[in-house]
């Protein structure tokens, strides 16, 4: 147990060092590319799990989940003046169409599998360019970008540090199964320190941007901070759940391997994929009505 804790201490680090390095390199090509690269791992993943043997919906989908951050970086639908209706649509009938040419090997339950994967997986990870976006629209000012950079290493936190604190405090503290029959290891004092422990470190970081990182043209909220943590650090768990319901159903223990001691990437990304969206639609929702709770503005 100690050996496997300190693998997955590790290379929870190195994970969430991945993130930091793109964040300082937000406007290189790399930053879309590790997107698009990470998506389309996890979608392969997602398609061995469910056991897709039709390699062309397989492979169809792994390149649907690679170009669609590409797509929106550039805004390439706008540009070349599709509808993003009559796209998806084509998309879905390119994948039914795969299904009928190999109708043998194939259920219409692997096609849904493939588009639900497909279009989640990069558009939950491609709100780190929305985010990005979001903030180059909204605001006027110099180093907007640093909140974007902000924001985004809060979701990470909120939904990576939630897992790490609730693994340590579940090991040390733990009697009650918080969900058995899905995941026997997790615990309810593990979720409990996790979410607290989570919402104290995201509290200290964010005032670590504000002293150093936002030049005093910005001044994020460190009582929101705190009450955003809990619902995000909840809805991180759900995230996880619904992974392990997958991979239950299939009768696997891992998506893959990429990540040694967390599995493949989507043992390490499924989280992410339902928080990330949920911090954009915060954001966004504080825009459309007009208020700052998360941020605020130092004129």
């Amino acid at each position: 147990m100690k050996k496997t804790l300190i693998v997955r201490t590790v290379t929870a680090v190195l994970a969430m060092s991945m993130p930091l390095a793109a964040m300082f390199f937000m406007r290189s090509p790399l930053f879309g590319i590790l997107i698009a690269l990470f998506s389309a791992l996890a979608v392969h993943e997602i398609c061995n799990a469910v056991q897709i043997k039709n390699k062309a919906i397989s492979a169809t989908a792994v390149i649907a989940a690679a170009l669609f951050p590409v797509i929106a970086e550039y805004g390439l639908l706008e540009k070349l003046r599709l509808p993003v209706s009559a796209v998806l649509l084509s998309y879905f009938f390119l994948l039914v169409v795969l299904m009928l040419a190999g109708y043998e090997k194939t259920r219409f339950s692997h096609v849904m599998y493939a588009l639900a994967a497909s279009l989640g997986v990069p558009a939950a990870l491609s709100c780190i360019l929305f985010m990005r976006a979001h903030f180059e629209a909204a605001e006027g000012f110099p180093q907007a970008e640093n909140l974007a950079v902000y924001f985004i290493f809060f979701a990470f936190c909120s939904a990576w540090l939630t897992d790490i604190f609730a693994l340590f405090v579940g090991v040390k503290f733990g009697k009650r199964k918080l969900c058995p029959k899905i995941s026997p290891k997790k615990t309810v004092e593990g979720a409990v320190g996790g979410l607290v422990l989570t919402t104290l470190v995201n509290i200290g970081f964010a005032a670590v941007f504000n002293a150093f990182w936002l030049g005093g043209l910005y001044h994020i909220n460190l009582l929101a901070i705190g009450v955003a943590t809990i619902p995000l650090g909840v809805i991180s768990m759900l995230g996880d759940l619904s992974a392990s319901v997958l991979k239950r159903n299939y009768g696997v223990k891992d998506f893959g391997s990429f990540f040694p001691g967390h599995g493949g990437v989507m043992d390490r990304f499924d989280s992410l994929l339902f928080v990330l969206p949920s911090v954009y639609v915060l954001l966004q929702l504080e825009q459309s009505l007009g208020l700052h709770v998360m941020y605020g503005v130092i004129r």
